[in-house]
């Protein structure tokens, strides 16, 4: 039994190395093959019991909303519905995730809170609950629960494990621009013909920890439309290909991050020094075997 009043959570971003969307569902959500890998840029919440009841939510960055529409004040809530009631919890988000990127940032906070009040109160609600508490919460919230690296289907939520790539370095590039899920899948056409069979090849180097075949086939339909709305984004992605030691570089979920698979540490540097006064946003990060953890 946790003794303390507060808890510190670390929510790992991530990215897709694979996103490819397979139809519409009559719920009017699309079914997906993706394949996820967590990566060290993270945002840390304190979590701390707080006398009066109910839940509160502070947040470091300006555009991220506290109340209701904050799935961390969501994935807290949830547990409390679940458990008919715990004490006052204070929700305090260190952000260093973009903000609508395509990196997760929202479902890994909520992925956090769960695994954090749910240690936090002693509330005792096991593994299988917590995933479909955060599977209400939204489509990315399971992986962020399981981390390291994973296939997904369905929208994204039924996950098969696949083994992470260890410490790979990662460019992240983001011109800041911020754009809605929603948007992005309202002016997407599904083509009548799929790629065959390359989600089977992609997981075929995962586990053969083949980076360079990885690399050589990262893919993700949502850029079609996304780089018709911004054609900037596309001919950011062409520069950032031509950087030296670029494996291969691929816009992250919905977007607008693109990241840069790099072949080292040197390599990553020096895109990051390029493109840092050109864009918004640049930082180095690296693969990551984890998705939240408890770090005290």
């Amino acid at each position: 039994m946790r003794t303390t009043d507060t808890i510190k959570v670390v929510a790992n971003a991530k990215i897709n190395l694979y996103l490819d969307v397979v139809g519409k569902r009559q719920d009017g959500y699309h079914n997906l093959e993706t394949i996820f890998h967590s990566i060290g840029l993270h945002d840390e919440l304190i979590l701390n019991k707080q006398v009066k009841k109910g839940i509160s939510v502070i947040c470091t960055h300006p555009d991220v909303p506290t109340d209701k529409r904050n799935l961390a004040y969501l994935a807290a809530q949830s547990l409390y519905d679940e458990v008919g009631g715990f004490g006052g919890i204070e929700i305090y988000i260190n952000k260093s995730i973009p903000v609508a990127a395509g990196l997760a940032g929202g479902s890994a906070n909520a992925a956090a809170t769960l695994v954090g009040v749910n240690e936090l109160f002693d509330l005792g609600i096991d593994d299988e609950v917590i995933r479909h508490i955060g599977r209400e919460l939204g489509a990315d919230v399971p992986f962020c629960l399981h981390g390291g690296a994973a296939f997904g289907s369905g929208i994204g939520d039924i996950l098969e494990p696949l083994s992470p790539l260890t410490d790979i370095s990662v460019v992240l590039i983001n011109s800041g621009v911020q754009i809605t899920t929603k948007s992005v899948f309202d002016k997407l056409h599904i083509p009548l013909t799929r790629r065959e069979n390359n989600s089977i090849i992609v997981k075929s180097y995962f586990e053969t920890g083949d980076l360079f075949g990885i690399a050589g086939n990262l893919y993700n339909l949502l850029e079609i439309p996304v780089f018709s709305n911004y054609p900037k984004l596309s001919e950011l992605k062409n520069e950032v290909s031509k950087q030296e030691g670029c494996l291969g570089v691929l816009m992250s979920g919905s977007g607008a991050t693109l990241f840069a698979l790099m072949e080292d540490k040197s390599a990553a540097q020096q895109c990051e020094t390029y493109f840092k006064k050109r864009v918004n946003y640049c930082s180095i990060t690296q693969t990551s075997s984890v998705g939240v953890y408890i770090a005290n």
